[in-house]
């Protein structure tokens, strides 16, 4: 006679039901981030051209010109190059055109080779800012700043910042050279002028459907929508103090950041000629492959609400920029006190 059969117990249904359940999960998850992922830069295997082409459509969709008829035609273009083509290299032209069509004059796309050769370019040129006083009179020049180290943004932040704090004991006026600067990240070229910058709003991103994030001087440091972005350890604050401007026509994007953020200041004047005309934010996507799009997602609004929508930002004293420096430094003699 066998013995009856013994049912499952309950400790062991229950293993079995988690272990299914975790593999459902897993599967899930899976195919989400085969799905989704490629939007935030999640690969789990390496694309096809196919799926490259239809991954930079979904973000050349956010560029800011991506509402016109132009960019619909160029939109079909990237995918139908990607459905024929055997290699990711060969849709390069094709995505460098939809780049600026999508993102306009400020948008651009790199290669791999490219984005490497920009990277290693700008590490060998980085300089953080400089300062120098005479006369009671302190000129700070900021350079144009690329992509990078961590350590090497900071640095130029705090170069900076604790320079002002050092040389406002000395200091009645302050000039601020933006001439030559053709951009880059403007956070730390911010971050270390929040010295010399009021707390609050200093400039407005406003994207093609009229959405805006704001650029905030807040705690001794820089803001973006409502969320910190670069701080330094100086916490000096210098109010009433004349401060004059320099452009040129090479101030470029993160340089005429800059001089919007001073622009409508009362302590504030602006000398030289008008600046290049980039005045637009720029998101910088990382591709699978090492590729980089650069798109321009929004334009500058300054504190007054001007939207300079990508044209040259106009000083208030129009001179040859070679002689900005001598006629900002006559007006800080008149003002400084």
């Amino acid at each position: 006679m066998s013995e009856p059969r013994r049912a499952p117990s309950k400790r062991r249904t229950v293993a079995v039901i988690l272990s299914g359940m975790v593999v459902v999960f897993v599967a899930l998850s899976l195919a989400a981030t085969y799905v989704i992922g490629p939007r935030f830069g999640i690969w789990i295997v390496p694309p096809t051209p196919q799926r490259y082409a239809q991954n930079v459509v979904d973000h050349l969709n956010g560029g800011y010109y991506a509402t016109t008829p132009e960019w619909q035609t160029w939109r079909a273009n990237v995918l139908e190059a990607g459905s024929t083509a055997t290699t990711i290299e060969e849709l390069y032209p094709v995505i460098a055109t939809a780049t600026k069509v999508a993102g306009g004059k400020h948008s651009f796309f790199r290669t791999p080779s490219e984005a490497s050769s920009n990277d290693q370019q700008a590490a060998a040129d980085f300089k953080a800012p400089t300062l120098a006083t005479a006369g009671r009179i302190t000129t700070i020049t900021v350079p144009e700043l690329g992509g990078v180290s961590a350590d090497q943004l900071q640095q130029y932040a705090d170069t900076a910042a604790q320079g002002i704090e050092a040389a406002a004991p000395t200091t009645c006026g302050w000039v601020i050279d933006l001439r030559g600067n053709t951009g880059g990240n403007m956070y730390p070229m911010l971050a270390g002028l929040v010295p010399l910058l009021p707390d609050g709003p200093a400039l407005v991103f406003r994207q093609a459907g009229g959405t805006e994030s704001t650029v905030t001087v807040k705690d001794g440091g820089i803001g973006f929508g409502g969320a910190p972005t670069m701080k330094t350890a100086v916490r000096a604050k210098i109010s009433n103090q004349p401060i004059a401007v320099l452009y040129d026509t090479k101030t470029a994007s993160s340089g005429e950041a800059v001089a919007t953020a001073f622009r409508g200041l009362s302590n504030a004047r602006s000398f030289g000629s008008a600046t290049a005309g980039y005045t637009s934010g720029n998101a910088v996507i990382p591709m699978p492959d090492g590729a980089r799009l650069v798109l321009t997602q929004a334009v500058y609004v300054d504190r007054a609400g001007v939207n300079l929508n990508e044209q040259p930002v106009q000083p208030d004293v129009k001179v040859d920029p070679t002689t900005a420096d001598a006629a900002a430094k006559a007006w800080l003699a008149t003002t400084c006190s």
